[in-house]
């Protein structure tokens, strides 16, 4: 009889340990948006995907005072004149 309780108790404890690694992941939505898939998420529009932690591709990003702006991306170093 005693053997039987340490046995069922045993069990009960396999499985509550069991239970306690298995994790459940729910979608409540059904399906997520394309850009809350990447590495960076999405832009504050919700539309696009950042490219970088900062969003500097996003159409809302404003940089901080000292950085270049330009489209056409960073000035080429001309070397000083001889």
């Amino acid at each position: 009889m005693d053997r039987s309780i340490i046995i069922i108790l045993a069990i009960i404890l396999l499985i509550l340990i069991a239970l306690n690694h298995i994790t459940i992941v729910t979608n409540p939505g059904g399906r997520q948006s394309g850009c809350s898939l990447t590495a960076f998420g999405c832009c504050p529009d919700g539309i696009n995907s950042k490219m970088n932690y900062y969003g500097t591709n996003c159409p809302s990003y404003q940089p901080g005072p000292g950085y270049y702006t330009s489209p056409y991306g960073p000035r080429p170093l001309v070397p000083p004149p001889k």
